[in-house]
């Protein structure tokens, strides 16, 4: 979530929290009898004719203007809220071409996972860009086979992550690989 979303929830639920303490102290005064000290004019009673209000003919132009805005606002809130961790496009560097060249990061990746899947001793790869605490990460995550050598698997990684930095812009790019080995040995699917 971004910073002006979340300053704008702070302060609206603080708010909105206020005004339903307030209400709700002002209802259990109101009805025990103390708002009386505060308020010595309290009413003891309530009665509203809405038919003032409603039978105006700006009152429905009114409401509906007052539940687009609500509506529009609604739809906002719940926008930006929605978790965005993906990257988008990535700008290159510029070269001796006039314009601006983009490449998109995940197809890359994929790839990159893919080709680390095939190496000796690994059992699965799986790649993603994401956005991290602001930062662009690229995610390899392998699992390998308890008697894979684990030396020959990070090398195999490292080399991954050199050519995935030759396609994309290294420098707008970290890399996180995360190596999980599996507990018991099983049948190999593949031949080696």
């Amino acid at each position: 979530m971004r910073r002006g979303a979340l300053a704008v929830d702070r302060v609206v639920v603080l708010l909105l929290g206020l005004v339903l303490i307030a209400l709700g102290v002002a209802v259990v005064g109101w009805q025990a009898g103390f708002l009386e000290d505060v308020w010595p004019s309290v009413p003891p009673s309530v009665q509203v004719d809405s038919s003032e209000v409603t039978g105006t003919g700006s009152f429905v132009v009114l409401a509906v203007a007052a539940g687009a805005v609500l509506v529009g606002l609604g739809g906002w809130w719940l926008a930006a809220h929605i978790p965005r961790r993906g990257v988008g496009p990535l700008r290159l560097p510029p070269g001796d071409v006039p314009g601006v060249l983009t490449v998109l990061p995940a197809p890359a990746v994929a790839t990159a996972a893919d080709v680390l899947a095939d190496e000796p001793g690994v059992l699965s790869a799986r790649g993603a860009v994401l956005t991290d605490r602001k930062q662009r990460v690229v995610r390899l995550r392998v699992a390998v086979y308890p008697d894979a050598d684990l030396a020959s698997v990070i090398a195999s990684c490292d080399r991954v992550l050199a050519d995935l930095a030759v396609v994309l812009p290294d420098d707008q790019l970290r890399s996180r690989l995360e190596l999980s080995v599996r507990r018991e040995a099983s049948e190999r699917a593949r031949v080696q």
